[in-house]
């Protein structure tokens, strides 16, 4: 049955609801940037964490059921006003819509944000996204002579000082397609909304150790573990894990990479020598994994959808006499086992195998975020908070005088401002360099 037809409006009537859209849009543009800075805000603190999430981003898929694409992009837009004071306070006024905003950040600059901002009121959203592209395309076309390109060609690898490491690598445009292609398509593998390319990376580098054995133990680094460290509680500082490089490891490190890994037992005399070597066994054999996996499908972890990057765990660790059965072994992805054994979380297994997440303050982890409304929603809601910025239906009007804007001017106007900017750079560097004083 088709739906009943709308009464045709009148002129005045259509009128009347067009500045009422453009109000109500108004509006809420002036609250998407409250949302904005607080998400800013949100995202320098690392709570999102607590949760679970690998990013702030992950986190807003969870908690505001955004997809994956929606989190990211608000959360660069988010960290990119925190630099751009002016574009900021347009937007804090409702004077720029998100869809601008997509664009400008992408190239904004101190330098150039006030052209921007005037490029902005004098063109539609879609010729503004046109015109950032175009600048955009001309900055890259910026080609390096063949010296500083093979200079800038490299891969360094860096220990932090959090005790992470740091990969980086810079590419040919060519060069890193093809390998953003690679790790994009084993992330894609995931469920959708968890697209991890740092993740896909670990597991092609994990599938090039593993070969094409698949019942061979995830973990192959050759970890030197003391048992004193291994339960958690050495009394000598230096009975604790080490690579074979002699990176050292915490013991929580070394009781996640022992759920789930290739374990050889060695005997040693008191001067460290090897008097004695048993054989290499799984932890979790490959028929109980298959059963694992069977059960689980993904990842159990509170939220996580993951079907890849999957760990055994043990939800009462072997070393403390947990047994290796399907009623003490659960999936989890590698990003939460750290979650499990070095960030102070915990999970127990009822009778039924089913599992319940607690936090590292004892609370109970959900799967699924608690929706909370407030007491005041709405248009309403929108209105009285945006109410000392005199909002109307013309504050975000266009200035656009219906001509085709003259791309090539503007691109060089921003290119003006890049100029300016180095300009501005180089003189304060000879003004900062002690033969100026």
């Amino acid at each position: 049955m088709d739906a009943p037809r709308t009464p045709d409006l009148t002129h005045d009537q259509a009128d009347a609801l067009g500045e009422q859209i453009a109000e109500h849009a108004t509006h809420i543009d002036a609250a998407v940037h409250r949302l904005l800075t607080d998400l800013r805000t949100f995202d320098a603190s690392g709570a999102w964490s607590r949760q679970g999430a690998r990013s702030c981003a992950e986190w807003l898929a969870w908690r505001l059921r955004w997809d994956g694409n929606t989190g990211r992009e608000h959360v660069r837009v988010a960290r990119a006003l925190g630099k751009l004071p002016k574009i900021d306070g347009a937007c804090s006024r409702g004077k720029l819509s998100y869809s601008q905003l997509r664009a400008m950040t992408r190239v904004a600059t101190p330098e150039n944000e006030d052209f921007l901002l005037e490029i902005a009121e004098h063109s539609t959203a879609t010729q503004l996204v046109l015109i950032c592209r175009k600048y955009a395309a001309v900055q890259r076309g910026e080609v390096p002579t063949p010296d500083e390109d093979a200079d800038r060609r490299r891969i360094t690898k860096r220990d932090l000082d959090d005790g992470m490491v740091s990969i980086n690598v810079t590419l040919h445009p060519d060069e890193a397609e093809l390998v953003w292609a690679a790790v994009t398509r084993i992330a894609k593998e995931r469920a959708p909304g968890e697209l991890s390319r740092v993740d896909a990376l670990v597991e092609m580098a994990d599938q090039v150790v593993r070969g094409t054995s698949p019942e061979r133990s995830p973990t192959e680094i050759v970890v030197t573990i003391p048992v004193q460290a291994l339960e958690g509680h050495a009394a000598d500082e230096l009975a604790m894990a080490t690579t074979q490089d002699g990176t050292c490891l915490s013991s929580q490190a070394a009781q996640r990479l022992a759920c789930d890994a290739g374990l050889v037992t060695m005997l040693e005399g008191a001067a460290g020598n090897p008097l004695a070597v048993g054989r290499k066994t799984r932890t979790i054999s490959g028929a109980l994994w298959r059963a694992v996996l069977k059960r689980d499908t993904t990842c159990r972890f509170p939220g996580c959808c993951n079907k890849l990057f999957l760990d055994g765990h043990h939800a009462t660790h072997w070393i403390h006499g947990g047994e290796t059965s399907l009623g003490n072994v659960l999936a989890i992805c590698r990003f939460h086992h750290r979650y499990l054994h070095e960030y102070g979380y915990r999970v127990e297994l009822d009778e039924q195998q089913q599992p319940t997440f607690f936090d590292k303050q004892g609370r109970v982890v959900h799967a699924v975020a608690p929706r909370v409304i407030g007491a005041e929603v709405g248009l309403p809601a929108l209105v009285r908070a945006n109410a000392s910025l005199a909002i109307t239906a013309t504050t975000a009007l266009s200035r656009w005088d219906g001509d085709e804007p003259n791309y090539g001017w503007i691109v060089d106007g921003l290119l003006a401002a890049d100029r300016r900017r180095d300009v501005s750079a180089e003189t304060s560097a000879v003004d900062s360099s002690p033969s100026s004083r």
